[in-house]
């Protein structure tokens, strides 16, 4: 694991070289490449500085009483100073102010001159001009102290500069030195490359503003030669300068080199060997990481890289070496190593990209989620703007007073209000949600109170429809749960009986003392046992199936009146024998339907065999078969034997009976199947009870 992992930083140390002579190149190539000395910034802001002050200090000095002697003074300045401070009676009564309360003659006396010296400035134009006229020699005079000081500076620190210049208006020459040396450096001034000019000395912007604006002056122009010679370069007051830009040209190129070497090497060990960077656990940990936050790192990674190469740069280049921040190097290799890994773990999914699987879907989501009940969501956006500016307003009377006439309305008519409509809905929402958490837990309890028509009193309301539905759904599954146990017994009861009657006759077989016709009689009666099982069997197995819907029916074009007809017609025999008086309804018009007819006629069955065991004898069973309203209707009704109960539904159910104490030959299932049969169809079969009197209604849509 070592090798790879340090395999991995040499080649991170060689990418880091890379970026440092990418960026050296972008940001100082301009400054070297096909470039000298004298085209740096450096040189060319002392030129330029030299330019601008040698004409303004040495060569064109304006003589300071001809600028005094130009100084004009005009009606609007004469007007701005008399008004300056207001109206000659605020000014009067602002003296008087001052001085209330001292009556001491000095004080008196100078108070009656400088109201005498303001009356003055209304009533004497002459007067207000003379006192601006001496404000602005007084500035003039600054302007020239400024002045000297700066040519004593310029005399002092002129960089080795050597000029030759003629002023292009009077003819007048000046020089400073011979031209004819050996020169490193010369700026020809001409007409056509441009006349040399000075400016106004900016120490303070009032002195420059007097001399160039009120005085006028303007400074001439030059035209000649300004020069650096070779000796200055190498051993005079430039020497340094340039010796430092030679060092920084050395080590420019030397980056680049350096950064082409390493770029070579780069690809040569990444070509040699690509099973770089590979690190399992911190791949799965990227990945579960949202889509979004994986490209957010890997560019501030690189931006990293970046920005502390740049930081190297400049260590490196402009302080010569001597000052590399190491800390800054190894967070550059650090953030290129964690560029590389991410490489490698993001373009295995660069054609997968999945939006859902993003912060931001998951901030939209939440977005969106928070507007779903957009009356909660525009409430609590209200609510915490209003919390804002509170606590904002708040800050804002700390800070200015003043403010407080602002805040206090709206504290008592927003702030307050809805501070306690907020507490309350939270406090109405903790109610609600106490609740849930019971009922999550079992505890039905009472309904949860609702309180006007908020989208939380929505909710209540909600809730309590669904603890409405956990109590149905309670009893129906303690009725359930009865079934089961009834289901159990019954089944247990009616496999049980002819089991032990077959077990029993066949015990009675085995003894060879029988005679023949207890034999026979025995064996009859086995026969009739095994018979009933066997029904009981396959009647349990039928609706088994029927109930899981793992039974398929062939659906076909049948009469049911004859269908009916014929059922009718196959128990004649036992409806004869009943005691039973039969009143069929039934039209001779065909009523046709798309049904199983095999299914179909095993409803019928049940249905008519359901009257023969459970109708009271010596009463009339009514069937009726008709069409109404696209549909066809069958409708049989008898009076019971046995007492049915309240919930006829339960006669569905398996093994249920009328017959409680399971005195009849019936195996419980008879209206569970037909029941099913008729769901299959999707059709409808509806039980009814009134007193004695049992109906079904059984429908399936017919074909018109």
């Amino acid at each position: 694991m070592k090798k790879p992992m340090i395999k991995d930083i040499m080649l991170s140390l060689l990418a880091v070289m890379m970026v440092l002579a990418f960026i050296t190149l972008i940001r100082d190539g301009g400054n070297y490449i096909g470039k000298n000395y004298f085209d740096s910034d450096e040189f060319n802001a002392e030129l330029s500085s030299f330019e601008s002050s040698i004409v303004s200090l040495i060569l064109a000095v304006p003589d300071s009483e001809e600028l005094k002697k130009n100084i004009t003074v005009t009606a609007e300045e004469i007007d701005e100073h008399r008004y300056r401070f207001g109206s000659l009676q605020n000014q009067l009564d602002s003296i008087i102010s001052q001085y209330e309360g001292r009556t001491d003659e000095a004080s008196l006396a100078e108070r009656n001159k400088k109201m005498e010296d303001i009356t003055k400035n209304f009533e004497d134009n002459v007067y207000v001009a003379d006192k601006i006229r001496l404000e602005k020699e007084k500035q003039v005079d600054e302007y020239f102290l400024v002045l000297e000081r700066r040519k004593n500076e310029f005399l002092n620190y002129d960089k080795g500069f050597i000029y030759k210049l003629k002023n292009k208006e009077t003819g007048e020459e000046f020089t400073n030195g011979e031209m004819n040396t050996n020169l490193a450096y010369k700026k020809e001034y001409s007409s056509k490359s441009n006349y040399l000019r000075g400016n106004v000395i900016n120490d303070s912007i009032d002195n420059s503003w007097y001399v160039q604006n009120l005085v006028g002056y303007t400074h001439p122009q030059f035209e000649g030669t300004i020069a650096v010679s070779e000796a200055n370069i190498k051993n005079g007051d430039r020497a340094n300068s340039y010796q430092y830009f030679k060092k920084e040209e050395r080590f420019f190129f030397g980056i680049l080199i350096l950064g082409v070497i390493a770029a070579i090497t780069f690809i040569f060990f990444w070509r040699k060997d690509k099973s770089h960077f590979q690190l399992e656990e911190g791949k799965r940990k990227y990945h579960s990481l949202p889509i979004d936050v994986q490209w957010v790192l890997f560019f501030v990674s690189i931006f990293i890289v970046f920005t502390a190469t740049n930081e190297l740069r400049i260590g490196i280049l402009h302080y010569g070496g001597y000052d590399i921040p190491i800390f800054t190097l190894i967070i550059a290799l650090l953030a290129a190593t964690f560029v590389f890994y991410q490489w490698e773990w993001l373009k295995g999914g660069f054609g997968s990209f999945d939006w859902k699987n993003t912060l931001l879907y998951s901030w939209y989501n939440s977005l969106e989620g928070f507007f779903l009940k957009r009356t909660i969501g525009v409430q609590t956006l209200i609510m915490l703007i209003v919390i804002f500016f509170w606590g904002f307003g708040t800050l804002l009377t700390l800070v200015q007073p003043y403010a407080i006439i602002v805040w206090v309305p709206a504290t008592i008519l927003i702030g307050i209000p809805v501070l306690m409509f907020l507490l309350s809905r939270m406090s109405y929402l903790n109610r609600i949600m106490v609740k849930t958490e019971e009922m999550a837990r079992g505890v039905i309890g009472n309904e949860v109170e609702v309180r006007g028509k908020s989208p939380i009193a929505e909710h209540a309301a909600s809730l309590n429809g669904l603890r409405d539905r956990i109590k149905s759904s309670h009893s129906e599954q303690a009725k359930s749960e009865r079934l089961k146990t009834e289901l159990i017994t019954n089944v247990s009861h009616d496999l049980r009986t002819p089991l032990t009657s077959i077990i029993t006759y066949t015990d009675l077989l085995k003894n060879p003392s029988i005679t023949d016709e207890e034999r026979a009689s025995y064996i009859a009666i086995l026969d009739k046992k095994s018979m009933r099982l066997k029904t009981l069997i396959e009647d349990l197995f039928e609706v088994s199936k029927m109930a899981t819907g793992n039974i398929e029916l062939d659906k076909r074009k049948v009469d049911l009146t004859q269908l009916l007809q014929q059922a009718i017609a196959e128990h004649q025999e036992d409806i004869d024998k009943s005691g039973l008086e039969y009143r069929v309804a039934i039209g001779t018009k065909p009523i046709m339907s798309y049904v199983d007819g095999q299914k179909w006629w095993r409803v019928l069955d049940n249905l008519i065999i359901n009257t023969l065991k459970y109708a009271l004898p010596n009463t009339r069973v009514y069937l009726n078969l008709d069409q109404i309203d696209g549909e066809a209707v069958f409708i049989i009704k008898n009076i019971a034997k046995y007492e049915l109960g309240n919930d006829v539904n339960e006669l569905t159910e398996r093994f249920k009976r009328a017959d409680t104490s399971r005195h009849t030959e019936g195996s419980g299932l008879g209206l569970a199947i037909a029941q099913s049969i008729v769901d299959l169809h999707g059709g409808s079969l509806r039980m009814e009870v009134d007193g004695d009197l049992f109906k079904v209604t059984v429908k399936i849509a017919v074909i018109v």
